[in-house]
């Protein structure tokens, strides 16, 4: 908020009110200058002073590989960027992008050296002060308080924002390149496994996110076979096209700097259209109606093993390895089993209570995946399971696993050509 005098803050509008968060709390701070510009972080936690003084110089390091993403940093309204960081046990993790600042909340104390959650928060929500907050999709503005505001522009606003947070750490220094890359898989998998590319694109999935993204209600979907995060599916066509645009030694960061200048340096909000314009001025017409085309309007699948090999980067899996498709609690199957999997097509559902496979009483969900770890892809087993207070019985054949795995090169003892190398440190690397 603008500061007027002593403890008075002043808002122009109920907007600008509700996007300037307050926290009252005992806390610490550190800032730092960036081109005129005041970078304060602002902390409530139980750590140490050392603590604070290496986070902070993650903070800092975070800040100048973004701002290098788009050549500079936004003018923020009075002079200060804030995070506003609260790191306490009774908190839920979360981070919420604002105009001028962001609030980041997590239970992991700054003394956990092993986790880089927090500062990975930090850095997409602060990756948000230019994407989103002022390279803004048309479809949020004029932002209601009265109805769901839809926008089909997600895909980029949060997926390719998702793709550089990860990516921001690794060209920081904060993780190993090869961490990064393997942090990658968790999304590739989920996004190209999901049935819900048979119903919806990008662009349908963003519209979803009124019903997806902390909604609730008590009535009960299947949109786990339907629905993929367009946090994680734009995060992969992010990746797809970064790759791709590296392959005509062109690169991602430079068309975000362009959007950045034709839309949020000028104030100007976009549409899918426009993104689509800005690729195509960027990388040429048939690269951008092809991508787009392609990937957005439609929900085919890039080729990736082509665009990781390009980089020094294996994507394979390990053959051999059965796969069931479902997730279990006290033997129960928690959600609906996916579309087109060995449970699926076995008619078992959510709720099915598993008692046998084959003639081994189930105890415990341990047990159900140690049992069928045994068997191989095509074997068939049957199934004694519990439905509303019925026994039934069905046979279930196991499939290929369709996980995938992804390492550099080196790791697995391929030859690498010099020139690859020096493309996957472009990718990775620190910019100066």
């Amino acid at each position: 908020l603008k500061p007027v005098d002593g403890n008075t803050y002043y808002a122009k509008d109920l907007q600008y009110f509700m996007d300037s968060p307050t926290e009252l709390s005992h806390f610490t701070t550190r800032s730092f200058k960036v081109d005129g510009e005041t970078i304060e972080l602002v902390l409530h936690h139980r750590g140490s002073k050392n603590d604070v003084d290496e986070y902070f110089e993650q903070v800092k390091k975070v800040v100048l590989q973004e701002k290098y993403v788009y050549g500079e940093l936004p003018k923020f309204d009075y002079g200060t960027y804030t995070f506003l960081a609260c790191y306490m046990p009774n908190v839920d993790g979360d981070g919420m992008e604002h105009r001028n600042s962001t609030v980041c909340t997590s239970t992991r104390d700054l003394s956990d050296k092993t986790s880089v959650g927090n500062i990975k928060t930090l850095a997409h929500e602060f990756f948000h002060t230019w994407n989103i907050e002022r390279i803004r999709p048309k479809s949020l503005e004029p932002f209601s308080f009265e109805r769901a505001n839809m926008s089909g522009e997600l895909w980029f606003g949060e997926g390719f924002t998702s793709y550089y947070a990860g990516l921001i750490l690794c060209r920081a220094g904060i993780i190993e390149p090869q961490d990064y890359i393997q942090s990658l898989i968790a999304s590739y998998n989920y996004v190209w496994n999901s049935s819900g590319r048979l119903f919806y694109n990008p662009v349908e999935m963003s519209y979803q996110a009124p019903f997806q993204d902390a909604a609730e209600s008590v009535d009960q979907t299947n949109s786990s076979n339907t629905f993929i995060s367009y946090y994680n599916y734009g995060q992969m066509i992010a990746l797809a096209l970064d790759l791709s645009l590296r392959e005509m030694n062109l690169n991602l960061d430079d068309y975000m700097k362009l959007v950045w200048k034709k839309y949020g340096k000028k104030n100007q909000y976009y549409t899918n259209d426009d993104l689509q314009k800005s690729l195509i001025e960027y990388a040429g017409k048939e690269f951008g109606d092809s991508f787009f085309n392609k990937y957005i309007f439609e929900s085919n699948m890039p080729d990736y093993k082509s665009l990781f090999n390009n980089i020094g980067v294996s994507l394979t899996n390990k053959p051999g390895l059965p796969f069931y498709g479902a997730l279990f609690q006290n033997q129960i199957i928690i959600d609906y089993p996916a579309f087109n999997t060995p449970y699926y097509k076995a008619g078992l559902s959510k709720g099915d209570k598993i008692l046998k496979i084959d003639a081994i009483t189930i105890f415990d969900n341990s047990q159900i995946v140690n049992i069928l770890s045994n068997y191989k892809p095509k074997d068939t087993v049957s199934i004694q399971f519990e439905r509303y207070g019925e026994t039934k019985e069905t046979s279930l054949q196991l499939e290929e696993s369709p996980i995938y795995v992804l390492s550099i090169f080196e790791e697995d003892g391929l030859p690498i050509k010099e020139d690859v190398k020096v493309k996957r440190e472009e990718w990775l690397g620190a910019k100066k």
